[in-house]
C-alpha cells in the first residue's frame, strides 16, 4: 500500500488546518490525477485565490505563490481550508471564527480550536471586507457572475464535433476549459461567501425575539435556482411516463436499452419523451455524481443515470410537484415576512436588517448555484474531450477503457500522446492504487504541525461504517436545520445517487453528502438527512426550493440510522428522532 499519492499537497505552515468538513459535497471520492491537475490546480485554485483576495480576506502576498493554499488534496481527497475562513471571521467586522465554523462547516465535531496570531488582525482588510459586506446586503445582482455563467453556456453551445478533431485538437480543446474555470471561480468564490451573509443577518434579527426557527422559511423558495430547474424538467418527464401506457411499459422493462427501444417504437409519446430528455441533457447534461472531477460519467455521457431517476420520480404522487412545492414555499415566505415585519415595526434598525437579509439571500443563493453550474459545465466540456480521446486509444488497444486516461497528470499528456507505450504500465499501476484509495476513509483534519498520516494507516470506509454505534428506538440525533418543515417516514440509506435501491415515495433519504446529481431523488423523498453540510450547502438550498425538510450536519447519520427505521425529521431544528427499528 502506498503512503503518498501523486497529487498530494504540502500543508501550509501559514494556514495550517484543513478539513474534510463540507468537502464531501465537492469531492466524496478521490479526484483523478488529470481531473485535479487540470481542473483544479490550473482552474479552480487560482480562481478561488483571486476571490479571497478581491473579497478582502487576504493580501496577495499572504498566499503561497504558484500553488495558493486555498484548498488541499491528500490521497486524492479534496480538503477545505479551515484556517482561511476563520481568518475571515477575525477580519470581518461583526463576525468571529466560531461563526465561520458554523456557517461553512456546520456543527461537525472534531474541529480543532482556533489559535489567534498577532498578524491576523488587519485594519486595511477589515475596511475592505466592510465594503464587501455592504455590497452583499444592498446589491440586486452580480453582473460578473452572470457574465461568466453565460460564457460557460456559450462554450458548451459552440462545442465542435469532437469525433472530427485530431488527438492534438482534442487535447487543446480539453485544456481550454482550465483558464475559463479559473475566471469563473473568482466571482463564484465571492458569491459563495456572500450566500451565507443574508441568512446569518436574518437569524441574528429573529433570535432575540424567539423566532429563530422561522429564519429558514424566510430564505426558502426564492426562485431562480438552476439545480431546481433540472428537477422540474425531470419531474415533467416522470409525469409523462406516468400518464403514458407505452412509456410505463418500457420503463417497467428497465433503463438498459430504453432509448434504443423508444427510438424503434415510432410512438408519439416515445418521441415526445426523447425530445424532452434531449432538452434536459442539453441544459443539464453536465451534472452527475462526483461532478467536480473530470473522470466520472455525467448525465450526458451516461444517460442511464437520468433515466434511473425518472424511473423513481414517476411513482411519486401528483401533488409532490416541485413547482407546486415552490409556490407553497413562496407564499409562506411572503406571509411570514409580513407577520414578522409587523412584529418588528417598532424597531427600525431590526426591520431594515431583516428586509436586507431576506433580499440578499434571494440574490445570492441562486447566484451560488448559477456559479456552480457554470464551473461544472466547463469541467464537463473537458471531460467529453478526454472521453473521446480515451475511446480512441482504447480502440487502438493502448488503454483498457476510456477513463484510464485520467490516471495521467496534465503535464504528462503530451509525452503520453507522443509515445504511449512507456506509460501503459504506469497507468495500470496508478489505476490499481486509485481504486484502493476509493475504499479508504481520509483523515477528517490535516494539521501542518502534525503532518499527514501515511495513506497506509487510513482505515477502510466500510469497516468504519460497520463498526458505528447504531441508534436505537427513541434516540435523538442532533443536526442543523437547513430547510423548514417536518416529515415522518422510512429511513433509506443511499450512498450513490445512481443506485437508490428501493427508495419509495415518502421515504426519508439519508445521505453522506449531496451534490446536484442527487436533487431528483429529493422529489421522491419526504425529507433529507445529511451527515455533513451547512445552511448554504447545496442540499440545503435545493431542499428549500423544493419545499422538502432537510437536516444537515447530522454526524454519522448514514452509519447510525438503521436502514428501514421509522424516523421523524424536523428541518427547522435539525433534530432527527428514531421512532422504531425494523424487526
Amino acid at each position: 500500500m502506498i503512503d503518498r499519492w501523486i497529487t498530494d499537497d504540502e500543508p501550509s505552515p501559514t494556514f495550517p488546518h484543513y478539513t474534510r468538513a463540507n468537502a464531501d459535497e465537492v469531492g466524496p471520492d478521490p479526484f483523478s490525477p488529470l481531473g485535479w491537475t487540470l481542473g483544479w490546480v490550473k482552474g479552480c485554485i487560482p480562481g478561488v485565490a483571486r476571490g479571497f483576495i478581491d473579497y478582502g480576506v487576504v493580501h496577495p502576498e499572504e498566499l503561497r505563490p504558484g500553488r495558493p493554499e486555498v484548498f488541499g488534496n491528500w490521497g486524492g481527497y479534496f480538503y477545505n481550508q479551515l484556517t482561511l475562513p476563520r481568518l475571515l471571521g477575525v477580519r470581518m467586522p461583526g463576525a468571529s471564527p466560531d461563526a465561520m465554523d458554523r456557517a461553512y462547516f456546520g456543527d461537525h465535531p472534531g474541529v480543532p480550536a482556533f489559535e489567534m496570531k498577532p498578524d491576523y488582525e488587519d485594519a486595511e482588510l477589515s475596511e475592505k471586507l466592510t465594503r464587501s459586506m455592504s455590497w452583499v446586503m444592498s446589491t440586486d445582482d452580480c453582473p460578473e457572475m452572470d457574465e461568466w455563467a453565460e460564457t460557460a453556456r456559450r462554450f458548451r453551445a459552440e462545442r465542435p464535433d469532437l469525433t472530427s478533431l485530431s488527438d492534438a485538437q482534442l487535447l487543446e480543446r480539453g485544456r481550454q476549459s482550465a483558464p475559463l474555470i479559473a475566471e469563473t471561480w473568482r466571482p463564484y468564490c465571492i458569491v459563495t461567501f456572500a450566500a451565507s451573509v443574508g441568512a446569518a443577518a436574518v437569524a441574528g434579527v429573529l433570535e432575540p425575539i424567539g423566532r429563530a426557527a422561522d429564519s429558514m422559511r424566510l430564505i426558502s423558495a426564492v426562485g431562480g435556482v438552476e439545480s431546481a430547474d433540472a428537477s422540474i424538467q425531470l419531474w415533467d418527464l416522470g409525469r409523462m411516463v406516468a400518464r403514458s401506457p407505452v412509456l410505463t411499459r418500457e420503463l417497467d422493462l428497465g433503463v438498459d436499452g430504453l432509448l434504443e427501444r423508444l427510438s424503434r417504437s415510432g410512438d408519439a409519446d416515445a418521441s415526445a419523451f426523447t425530445a424532452g430528455l434531449s432538452r434536459l441533457l442539453s441544459d443539464h447534461g453536465h451534472r452527475g455524481p462526483n461532478e467536480w472531477d473530470m473522470m466520472p460519467d455525467s448525465w450526458e455521457t451516461r444517460p442511464e443515470l437520468v433515466l434511473g431517476m425518472i424511473d423513481a420520480v414517476r411513482h411519486q404522487d401528483e401533488d409532490r410537484s416541485p413547482a407546486a412545492a415552490a409556490a407553497r414555499g413562496s407564499a409562506e415566505r411572503v406571509r411570514l415576512q409580513a407577520e414578522l415585519e409587523e412584529a418588528l415595526s417598532g424597531d427600525t434598525e431590526a426591520l431594515g436588517t431583516l428586509r436586507a437579509g431576506i433580499h440578499s439571500a434571494a440574490v445570492f443563493f441562486p447566484l451560488r448555484e448559477r456559479g456552480k453550474n457554470a464551473c461544472i459545465r466547463l469541467i464537463n466540456e473537458a471531460k467529453v474531450c478526454f472521453f473521446e480521446l480515451g475511446r480512441r486509444l482504447t480502440e487502438r488497444g493502448l488503454l483498457d477503457h476510456k477513463q484510464q486516461i485520467f490516471m495521467l497528470l496534465d503535464e504528462e499528456l503530451d509525452s503520453f500522446l507522443s509515445d504511449p507505450h512507456p506509460w501503459l504500465s504506469v497507468i495500470r499501476d496508478r489505476e490499481a492504487d486509485f481504486e484502493r484509495l476509493r475504499q479508504l476513509e481520509p483523515p477528517y483534519i490535516i494539521d501542518a504541525a502534525v503532518g499527514v498520516p501515511p495513506i497506509s494507516t487510513w482505515p477502510e470506509r466500510d469497516r468504519a461504517r460497520e463498526g458505528a454505534d447504531r441508534a436505537g428506538a427513541g434516540e435523538v440525533l442532533m443536526g442543523a436545520g437547513a430547510s423548514p418543515g417536518s416529515a415522518r417516514g422510512r429511513a433509506k440509506i443511499v450512498l450513490d445517487p445512481s443506485e437508490p435501491g428501493d427508495l419509495a415515495p415518502g421515504d426519508v433519504i439519508v445521505v453522506h453528502t449531496s451534490d446536484p446529481s442527487w436533487t431528483p431523488l429529493y422529489m421522491v423523498a419526504s425529507a433529507v438527512v445529511c451527515d455533513v453540510g451547512a445552511v448554504a450547502s447545496h442540499a440545503a438550498i435545493v431542499s428549500r426550493e423544493l419545499g422538502i425538510p432537510c437536516a444537515v450536519s447530522v454526524v454519522g447519520a448514514t452509519s447510525r440510522i438503521p436502514d428501514g427505521a421509522m424516523v421523524h425529521v424536523d428541518g427547522a431544528t435539525g433534530v432527527v428522532t428514531i421512532e422504531s427499528i425494523p424487526a
